[in-house]
């Protein structure tokens, strides 16, 4: 398995003028410098100004709040992609020696299948962060099928679709094709993003150069009554 390889869409619509062709070699040298990162590297990293762009869509954005750190990380993710649950659990066994982490998980629906039913089940419930922690636990053990593990809603309220639109079009219109994106404000002053997985010795590296601070926005998704 590419561990810089993302879940893909096969039918997104791309209205702005990059090609998938070129966003494929961006990632390409972003996982290169990966290998050899050092505060020189990340600072010269490529496609900063699609991370610019997407910190500052990232104002339309809902995302379920996990831990109340000085330190906020966006991570687009799909309930059936298996790069984001190895991206999942990684950071969460990453926070546990760094806990001024703070993660905002944005729910979307880019694969299909059951992917819209599960994430309006995360969305509508309750307790949003419970469900999701509970669907990356249970990832691949659902009887009828091998992603996120937990049943699809049976109706999908109109304005939890909206959030997942609204969210989606977020990386659609910035040709990114694939998850998870993760998002955060650099300590060089700069947003930075990534696609794909990574191992979690790469996170543990990127994450060196999270800065403190409240950067992007959105709302935060509340709980289902």
């Amino acid at each position: 398995m590419n561990l810089n390889t993302p879940c893909v869409s096969r039918a997104i619509n791309y209205p702005l003028a990059r090609t998938f062709k070129q966003k494929i070699l961006q990632t390409a040298l972003i996982a290169l410098t990966l290998s050899f990162m050092s505060a020189d590297g990340f600072a010269a990293n490529t496609d900063r100004v699609t991370a610019a762009h997407l910190m500052v869509n990232l104002n339309t954005s809902s995302w379920i709040q996990d831990g109340s750190g000085s330190k906020i990380i966006y991570v687009f993710f799909d309930p059936n992609c298996p790069y984001c649950h190895n991206v999942y659990d990684s950071l969460i066994k990453i926070r546990k020696t760094l806990p001024d982490l703070q993660f905002r998980w944005v729910p979307l629906a880019l694969l299909g299948g059951t992917s819209p039913g599960k994430a309006a089940a995360i969305i509508q419930a309750p307790n949003p962060l419970a469900s999701f922690n509970l669907s990356e636990r249970n990832y691949g053990f659902l009887d009828n099928d091998t992603g996120g593990g937990i049943q699809p809603a049976k109706h999908i309220a109109d304005a939890t679709q909206s959030v997942l639109d609204e969210n989606l079009s977020i990386i659609q219109g910035e040709n990114l094709a694939g998850i998870p994106v993760v998002v955060f404000q650099a300590t060089d002053g700069k947003p930075f993003y990534f696609m794909g997985q990574r191992t979690q010795a790469q996170l543990q590296e990127l994450l060196a150069f999270v800065a403190s601070g409240n950067f992007g926005g959105g709302t935060a998704i509340k709980p289902h009554k």
